[in-house]
């Protein structure tokens, strides 16, 4: 976000500028940057996310008036959405390390760069699939911890209403923390594994691309998982690490 060469800090913009700047133009160019990648992320994203909840919907619609007729359009157009859904998530790292730095929102949009990207990565492409998806399993247990959590604490529900919203205020705060940490940490892998010079064995791509989908995939399972465990519909659009972000 600074430009020529300047990188302004979380709160503070780079020197040299004016007071105003000075103390407020970290926060300013960071606030721009996260609005230019939410933009972006909507765009990628809420496609296919949009079709997952239009499926689930359809289906549980389907089913609870018997209408047996028309089963398979939940099912084919959630498939239908999943199949773009896990190339584009192999793909969403090296977007948004590219995004951030061009610093426009068109090169969300720049496949043929992306592309070159995630062939340069290589395997690293995979490894990152794969720590994204293990990094994500707490937050499908936050999902589900509301329906279980008389088995970790047992009276739960007839503790006073203060009480339980404090459990609850102290979980979401939990999921908020872990969410940024592990968000940031990623970021940090996918910017380091996105500036790798091009290798010279280009002709592996093809595989590297193939065990990324199938990792991503993990992901997918993990969102539908934590849908039947506690539905949310607006948890089908969002997730914190590669879809629209939430905390809590």
């Amino acid at each position: 976000a600074g430009g020529a060469g300047k990188t302004p800090g979380w709160l503070l913009g780079p020197q040299g500028e004016g007071p105003v700047m000075r103390m407020l133009g970290g926060l300013g160019a960071n606030i721009r940057d996260g609005l230019r990648t939410l933009t972006g992320l909507a765009l990628l994203t809420l496609p296919f996310t949009g079709l997952w909840l239009g499926a689930w919907w359809a289906g549980w619609e389907n089913s609870f008036n018997k209408g047996y007729e028309q089963a398979v359009i939940g099912p084919a157009v959630w498939l239908g959405a999943t199949i773009p859904a896990i190339l584009i998530l192999s793909h969403m790292p090296f977007a948004l390390a590219h995004a951030a730095r061009a610093g426009r929102l068109g090169a969300f949009a720049e496949w043929r760069v992306i592309r070159r990207m995630r062939a340069a990565a290589g395997w690293r492409a995979v490894w990152l699939a794969l720590i994204s998806v293990v990094l994500a399993l707490p937050l499908l247990a936050a999902q589900a911890l509301p329906v279980l959590i008389e088995e970790f604490m047992p009276g739960f529900a007839a503790m006073p209403a203060a009480d339980q919203q404090a459990v609850g205020g102290l979980i979401a705060l939990s999921t908020a923390l872990y969410s940024f940490a592990s968000l940031y940490t990623l970021r940090h892998m996918a910017a380091r594994i996105a500036i790798r010079p091009q290798p010279a064995n280009l002709w592996l791509s093809p595989l590297w691309l193939i065990l990324s989908c199938i990792v991503w995939f993990g992901l997918v399972a993990q969102i539908v998982v934590a849908q039947f465990m506690n539905y949310d519909p607006l948890k089908w659009l969002n997730h914190p690490f590669y879809l629209l972000p939430w905390a809590g």
